[in-house]
């Protein structure tokens, strides 16, 4: 398996794109069982990890410079020591993937950071529950106590927290972030009154410093132009998707209003108008590709909300979906480099409180001559081959076995529960393709 392994890191994007849309509409165990063995951390991440088995709060792993062997107390102290905190929710269409899945894309946020900047960074990486066994709306559960417990227990400073996900990743970062600003905007609804007698309350928390998604996933609707144009080059189809909805998606009642009450779900913020500033970070840093087919959906929901007062900046290359952290996918390293350098800055502005109004409208004004210089062909591939940087490195039973076993495993404290938007406004239209005015192309 070890050689597997290796061959598959080597192969050019436009393979691996192929494979991936293999694994991404591949039934979740086989899904698992190959992208697990593919993304399995090596021994040159082991210093980086310190895996947190599920605890009743959270179940993941600290990712930071030699942490896998410090104690807990050492632990603690590193995090509050940091000068920036990240909460990461890993992607995988809510039913796959794993907190350690972007070893290397996680190192070199660090090292930049640390490079750039001189700032101390730890990401947590949440586990969550995976569909089809623990549907909606249990993962979203999962993170909210994650992210309770990083702000409540562990008593880290919002301020110096940055939350970031990618695809579905993002998607479960949205909903966390519109349920923790204002638990009484939801009505609690269950099947079994007891529920009602021993559920803790949601606890309003405080925003975090800044929000980066990559590549959101924001709505189950396929008839943007992006899903026209694009399912011939990104490794999401129409059959991905399908089976997304199929797996995590359930109806939360069972009577007429069980279609009603499943477009109130997680996937219904893309059709809110207003009220992104109430929830969001007051700051925004967007990853999205143009050849991925959520691109349009995804810039139209940072149209609305920098139309809503969220300072929001957009990065968009040439690329399929998540090429920020799926990197084999991505042929030219430059446009990585570039990408963790806005990664770093941004991280920067948004902890050191810097006037970003200012510095984005500098960065406008000089992009805008670029963006209106600059078009894409999505007819001229740029998919080729990948550099492989690191030899393969037999199996590591101490760092692996737990780390992909560590979901929490509890039955959801919120089955059969219906969590219904009721104070912001929601937009009738569907499948709007709009894109954002304030592009960044880097």
């Amino acid at each position: 398996m070890n050689s597997i392994r290796k061959s598959i890191r080597k192969l050019p994007p436009s393979t691996a794109i192929k494979l991936l849309r293999k694994i991404f509409s591949a039934p979740a165990p086989a899904a698992r069982l190959i992208l697990n063995d593919v993304t399995r951390p090596r021994k040159i991440h082991k210093p980086w990890i310190h895996k947190v088995k599920w605890n009743e709060d959270w179940s993941g792993c600290w990712i930071g410079e030699k942490v896998n062997k410090i104690s807990e107390e050492e632990l603690n102290a590193r995090i509050h020591d940091a000068d920036i905190v990240f909460f990461f929710v890993h992607g995988g269409g809510f039913r796959i993937g794993s907190c350690t899945m972007y070893m290397d894309t996680h190192i070199a946020w660090i090292n930049t950071i640390k490079e750039k900047y001189g700032l101390k960074c730890m990401i947590m990486s949440i586990d969550y529950r995976l569909a089809p066994e623990y549907r909606y709306p249990s993962p979203i559960e999962d993170v909210v106590r994650a992210y309770e417990y990083l702000i409540l227990k562990l008593d880290v400073d919002s301020e110096k927290v940055i939350v970031l996900g990618d695809s579905a990743g993002s998607s479960l970062v949205l909903e966390m972030l519109f349920i923790t600003h204002d638990p009484s905007m939801f009505e609690i609804v269950t099947d079994d009154s007891r529920h009602s007698l021993e559920q803790p309350a949601l606890s309003e928390l405080p925003r975090p410093a800044g929000t980066i998604l990559i590549s959101p996933l924001v709505t189950d609707k396929t008839n943007s132009e992006s899903w026209r144009l694009n399912t011939k080059y990104d490794y999401i189809s129409l059959h991905t998707a399908k089976v997304i909805k199929r797996d995590y998606f359930q109806p939360v009642c069972k009577d007429e209003d069980a279609e009603e009450a499943r477009s109130n779900q997680l996937l219904g913020i893309a059709k809110l108008q207003t009220g992104f500033s109430a929830f969001m970070s007051p700051e925004v840093l967007l990853y999205v590709g143009n050849k991925e087919v959520l691109r349009d959906d995804a810039l139209d929901l940072a149209m609305k909300a920098e139309r809503d007062g969220v300072i929001w900046q957009t990065v968009i290359e040439d690329e399929v979906h998540d090429w920020f952290c799926v990197r084999e996918v991505v042929r030219d390293q430059e446009i990585l480099r570039r990408a963790d350098e806005t990664f770093a800055d941004f991280c920067y502005r948004v902890v050191t409180k810097i006037d970003n109004r200012n510095t984005m409208d500098s960065v406008r004004r000089v992009e805008n001559d670029y963006v209106r210089s600059t078009s894409f062909d999505n007819n001229n591939s740029v998919l080729a081959a990948v550099k492989e940087e690191d030899e393969d490195i037999e199996h590591d039973d101490d760092i692996d076995d737990d780390i992909y076993s560590s979901t929490p495993s509890s039955s959801s404290m919120f089955d059969s529960i219906d969590l219904k938007l009721s104070n912001l406004t929601l937009d009738a239209k569907e499948g709007s393709s709009k894109r954002s005015s304030d592009i960044v192309f880097v």
